[in-house]
């Protein structure tokens, strides 16, 4: 596939989707506001309430539209007409996707490192190095925040693409999002074999460039997997 074709089907996908991800920008914009600027308990619970929810919801959209949308628009046909192999589509799908996710997601997870669980602004101003000195530790935590969310994405895309089913869709989605997240967040910590790298992640020790470092794998490892699967995919029906 040349660059032109790939470029003309995620234009596809994205055009398809500029007036929910122009609503999902000015949501995660005032999450953030909310959690940098307005800040306090309210404030802060505030954001990181919109901002779940913004990762939520373009997740599911990003999942119906351009991904499972093609035989409820009835656009498949058209698809199929192009002179691209399934495994070529895959691609363009997992670039749409991605591009779409990663704007709303980019600004939302800003504002849930800045409020939680890290607290940012609270370990600068406790810290007698400048500003600037906790810049590094700030994009680490970051990365894990995002990294996170990008590969419960990752996973949900890839179930999409490869099941071509909303219901096969929106139950890996919910068992992600609801059973694996809930585990983590409420188990995980419990757990004696899991609270030293869990503080050590907290204090960003040697689990946070760990933690980074599996994220990438798996989001790598998911989209090999996509590709992969599609490969072995001689039609669209």
């Amino acid at each position: 596939m040349s660059a032109r074709s790939l470029l003309r089907l995620v234009r596809k996908d994205v055009s398809l989707l500029r007036t929910p991800l122009a609503a999902y920008l000015a949501a995660s914009l005032a999450a953030l506001a909310l959690t940098a600027l307005v800040g306090g308990p309210v404030g802060r619970s505030a954001g990181v309430t919109l901002a779940l929810n913004v990762l939520i919801g373009v997740s599911f959209h990003v999942m119906l539209g351009p991904v499972l949308g093609e035989r409820e628009r009835r656009t498949l046909a058209f698809v199929m007409s192009l002179p691209f192999t399934p495994a070529e589509v895959a691609v363009a799908k997992l670039v749409s996707a991605f591009a779409l996710f990663l704007g709303p997601a980019t600004l939302a997870a800003t504002a849930l490192v800045w409020a939680t669980p890290f607290d940012v602004p609270a370990r600068i101003a406790a810290s007698p190095l400048p500003w600037w000195a906790h810049v590094p530790g700030f994009l680490a935590y970051y990365a894990v925040v995002l990294g996170a969310w990008t590969l419960f994405f990752a996973v949900v895309l890839a179930a999409a693409i490869v099941s071509e089913s909303v219901g096969w869709t929106i139950g890996v989605l919910c068992g992600v999002l609801f059973v694996v997240g809930n585990f983590a967040t409420q188990v995980l910590p419990r757990l004696e074999s899991t609270a030293a790298y869990l503080r050590s992640l907290a204090r960003g020790g040697p689990a946070l460039p760990l933690t980074i470092g599996l994220e990438a794998c798996g989001i790598a490892a998911v989209v090999a997997f996509v590709a992969a699967r599609q490969r072995r995919k001689t039609s669209f029906v």
